[in-house]
């Protein structure tokens, strides 16, 4: 008789109770679908065997909308709205990606702050309002498609490390399982590239593109929030084209066919198995637990820390749609002045485009008294009115101009470096 190649030692009464409940409690607490799928319909970066599914991952997945139009979370109801307002044309729309926008921007490091120096914000009741200003710009081609996604350029290093690594891992502990006659664990684990590999014939695992990758001469500045009566403010400054493709149009997938629903009766097929070999080992309480376990830790580490959704979807706008970001913070101390400096950020103010503010800021006297002087203090520098400084917002306009001249400078060194860098 032929001995087993790997003995696994006897658990003890406390770890067959624990062994009892960790598989399912692992899938319940530590699998986020929604951000998985989202990454992955946009950029694909989700390995194969990185695919344990929770019970309501599974209707997420094996709902019948159409999902060509839009990505996961950017669907209406998964994500908060994010409040777009065109600096030119002054039109207020919710924008078709927030939850593409906020992944990729919202943990963006931050390349410079810019202090507030202004007395106004001793004050101790203001009402500071922070402003985020990201330069958006164009990079040169630094990517290229490729059948195999491994060599592909455009999914990084890192992701391409931790795509190995996985690999590797779920190669050494599927043969461990298979040589120690933990089969329950080895099934689960086989199953794990197979689920992969429906889930990608389904909802498509290609990175998506923007709908509209010309370079254009006009630049604009697109004011975001994701509360029109908050205090956190996005700027975003660049290419017309870039800003109206990423925050406007939809992201489309190169492939809108849709899939065959004998695809999506053999994926529900695989999660069912999932779910009874889980199951299964807890019942058993044996080794076959703390195998399946594992698994579910490890692809929620790599989801979570390994390579994060925000990593996978800033990679995505470098390497897939070949924008570069640079993010300016600063914080004013009041709403007047924040908006009296993105006035004069704005690219569209020499035509007398104000009618963005009219969400924030209605039509009023004492509106056009303060944007008569502001648009006149831009145009020549001086002030015609001597008594426009007896307002109670006159030391906001100084505050404005004073930070949208400083913002403005490191707006042109960005741009300098950029070229120097071609």
């Amino acid at each position: 008789m032929i001995s087993t190649p790997i003995i696994t030692p006897a658990l003890s009464i406390w770890l067959q109770q624990l062994a009892g409940i960790l598989p399912l409690t692992a899938l319940i607490e530590f699998i986020d679908i929604p951000t998985k799928l989202h990454v992955f319909e946009l950029s694909g970066s989700v390995s194969l065997w990185n695919w344990p599914i929770t019970p309501a991952g599974a209707r997420l997945l094996l709902l019948d909308e159409h999902t060509s139009y839009t990505c996961c979370l950017d669907e209406a109801g998964y994500s908060q709205t994010l409040h777009c307002i065109d600096g030119r044309h002054g039109d207020c729309y919710p924008s078709s990606s927030p939850a593409t926008v906020r992944l990729g921007l919202s943990t963006h490091r931050v390349d410079t702050k810019v202090p507030n120096s202004s007395v106004n914000m001793k004050d101790v009741e203001a009402r500071r309002q922070r402003l985020e200003v990201f330069n958006i710009t164009r990079l040169e081609s630094v990517a290229g498609q490729s059948a195999f996604p491994w060599i592909s350029k455009t999914h990084s290093l890192r992701y391409k490390s931790i795509s190995l690594g996985g690999w590797l891992c779920w190669l050494g502990v599927t043969t461990i399982c298979l040589l120690a006659k933990l089969y329950i664990g080895a099934a689960y684990l086989i199953l794990m590239p197979m689920t992969g590999l429906l889930v990608y014939l389904i909802r498509g695992g290609k990175s998506r593109p923007l709908l509209n990758e010309r370079v254009s001469g006009f630049k604009r500045l697109v004011v975001a929030t994701k509360n029109l009566n908050g205090s956190e403010w996005w700027a975003f400054y660049g290419c017309s084209n870039l800003l109206n493709s990423l925050l406007n149009k939809p992201l489309y997938r190169t492939c809108t066919t849709p899939a065959p629903k004998l695809l999506k009766v053999l994926l529900q097929l695989l999660i069912a198995g999932q779910w009874v070999l889980a199951i299964g080992s807890c019942a058993m309480q044996n080794w076959n637990a703390f195998v399946i376990t594992f698994w579910i830790v490890f692809c929620a580490w790599a989801s979570t820390y390994g390579y994060r959704p925000e990593d996978s979807v800033q990679d995505w706008l470098h390497l897939n749609c070949n924008i570069g970001v640079k993010r300016i913070q600063t914080e004013f101390s009041s709403r007047r002045s924040m908006l009296s400096t993105i006035v004069y950020l704005n690219p569209d103010t020499k035509e007398d485009c104000t009618n963005w503010i009219n969400p924030i800021l209605t039509d009023s006297k004492d509106r056009l008294a303060w944007q008569s002087t502001l648009l006149k203090l831009i145009a020549t520098g001086t002030l015609e009115d001597e008594k426009m400084k007896e307002t109670y917002w006159w030391k906001y306009v100084l505050e404005g101009l004073e930070m949208g001249k400083k913002i403005e400078r490191v707006l042109s060194d960005q741009s300098k470096r950029q070229k120097s860098n071609v």
